[in-house]
Parts: structure tokens; sequence; C-alpha cells
């Protein structure tokens, strides 16, 4: 069993990955291994931690964080940014490092592998109710390449034996372990920067776009649950409890400002964008079914996102 053996996080600085780890180091004491691509300042909660540095594309550094694993959970790849377009090339080197690892985890015996994906393998699907059987349309190079990943794995975990959960993984927004520029192009991020430094809430579009989103803390809480419960091999949506459009998530980010610091600011939209979009709903029932529950603690992810922003932009 993999119940004391080591957990791998990968990209353990990320976004989503950051507060996995300082998550699993309270949870899992003693057993958790970040990888991180270069040499991080561990926090006081990580005292005690000790991490793998380095390229997981080099073959030394893979060997190293394997040893002894039990449980790999990697979050090293790109997540979706509209503001900065991966190419070609860095998501075809995802493909590869992302294979390697997963077949050397096999080969040295890790017993899980846990991948976390995005809704973006949807694509066109993403209309109506949608949940962990809908079949994926992706429509650009990013989702292509994630569900291009999902089927390596997959293809991996079957001819290893080497159990393989794929988490299709929703828009989150929250408070980083670890501070990162690029965590403000993301939509709610920046709409709590323009929040604290403006007095208006602009969005590029017409603010129709439907975004199905989720608090870090409710992403994370899952996340942990799918690690200790060992779920079995299968593809997993993991999506927050409400859909919303633009326009409503700056109404949101507007209303917390108002509370937290009395501000009132403008949401303006691109009146000359005219795009029409579908609505959909995502539901996480396979998850449900494994009694891995998703909390809904939007508000108060939001209120400390704000609270966050406001300390690093006002210093």
């Amino acid at each position: 069993m993999s119940a004391s053996r080591p957990i791998l996080i990968t990209g353990a600085a990320g976004h989503v990955g950051g507060r996995l780890f300082q998550q699993l180091v309270a949870e899992q004491p003693g057993r958790v291994r970040p990888a991180f691509r270069q040499q991080v300042a561990l926090p006081a909660w990580a005292k005690g931690v000790s991490p793998i540095v380095g390229d997981l594309g080099d073959d030394a550094v893979r060997r190293a964080a394997l040893a002894g694993v039990g449980t790999v959970v990697h979050l090293a790849t790109r997540g979706h940014s509209a503001s900065q377009q991966p190419t070609i090339d860095h998501l075809r080197s995802e493909l590869s490092v992302t294979c390697a690892l997963a077949r050397a985890a096999a080969s040295q015996g890790a017993l899980r592998f846990v991948f976390v994906s995005s809704i973006h393998v949807f694509g066109d699907a993403l209309v109506g109710e949608v949940s962990d059987s809908t079949t994926p349309l992706p429509s650009t190079d990013y989702g292509r390449s994630r569900l291009a990943i999902e089927n390596e794995l997959t293809a991996i975990g079957a001819d290893t034996g080497m159990q393989v959960a794929i988490i299709r993984m929703t828009n989150t927004f929250g408070v980083p372990a670890f501070p990162r520029q690029a965590l403000w192009d993301l939509v709610v991020h920046d709409l709590c920067r323009q929040a604290v430094l403006t007095n208006q809430l602009i969005l590029n579009t017409n603010g129709t776009g439907y975004r199905n989103m989720l608090a870090l803390s409710d992403a994370i809480g899952a996340l942990a649950q799918v690690v200790v419960r060992e779920l079995p091999s299968g593809t997993y949506l993991l999506a927050g409890s409400a859909t919303y459009q633009l326009r409503h998530i700056a109404e949101l980010v507007k209303a917390q400002a108002q509370l937290l610091y009395a501000k009132s600011p403008t949401v303006e939209i691109n009146e000359m964008d005219t795009t029409q979009h579908a609505h959909f709903t995502l539901h996480s029932r396979r998850l449900s079914e494994h009694g891995i529950a998703i909390g809904d603690h939007l508000t108060d992810e939001l209120s400390q996102l704000l609270h966050y922003t406001h300390r690093e932009f006002t210093r």
C-alpha cells in the first residue's frame, strides 16, 4: 500500500500545487516531497521538508524525485492563460516530460499517478450539462494537448498496472502559497487587482461569456481527498457548484470590494463585442460517488484574495 510512502508533488510552487503542498504537509506530515524547477525559499510551515530541485525532463532528477514514492501528483504543466498562449513546442515538451515521468514512476514502483488536467479538454462540448462522461471536443491547442496527455497516461496505466486518476479541474482562484507574477493574468485575480488599484473593473469582452468558478480552498480540499482516498483509475471532473457570466463575477468582486474597503468601482464591458456564448453547467458526479465532497467557499476565498491583493499592491 502507498499509505506510508512519500507523496511527490510536481509543480509545488504553482497556483494549485503550492496550496496542495501546504495542505498535505499539514495533513500528511513527513510524507510530502515537493518538486521545483528552480530553488524556492520554503516557508516556515514547510520546515523539515526535503524538496527536489531541477528539470523533471532530466533522468537523474526524475529518479531522485521518484525514489520510494507511492503516489505522484503531477501539476508541473502549464495552466491555461488567455494572455500568454503556449507554443506548440512547449506543449509537446510537456507531453514528453509527463509521459517520461509516468513511465519512470511505474518502473520505480509507484502505485498511483494523479494528473491534474483541465476542463479545456471539453472545448466545444461545454454546452448544456457537462459531466465526467461528456465526450471532449477540444477546440484549442491547449485543450488538445491536455487530452493527449490524458490519453497517454491512461495507456501507461493500462500497460503497467499503475493506477492513473485524471482530474479535469475547472477555473480556480485564490491566495497563492508562493507569489507568482503570472497569477495576475487570471480573470478573478486581475479583477481584484483592478478593484484595489482603480475605481473601475474593466472587462475586455461583453461580459456574457461563462466561467465555472471554484475557490482554491475547495479545489485543494477535494484534491487532498483524492490523494488520501486512492481513487481507482479513471477520469474525474472537479468543478464548482455554479457557472457565472463574467460580468456577474465582476459584480461579485465589486460587492466584496465595497464591503471590505468601502469602494464602489464601476463595471465596464466592451460594448463592441457582440459574441454570443452558450450556457453550461458542470457536474462532479464521479467524485461524489466516491465520497469526495467539494466545498463552496467562493465568497470567503474572494475576500481573502482581495485582502492579499491589497497587501501586495498598497505596500
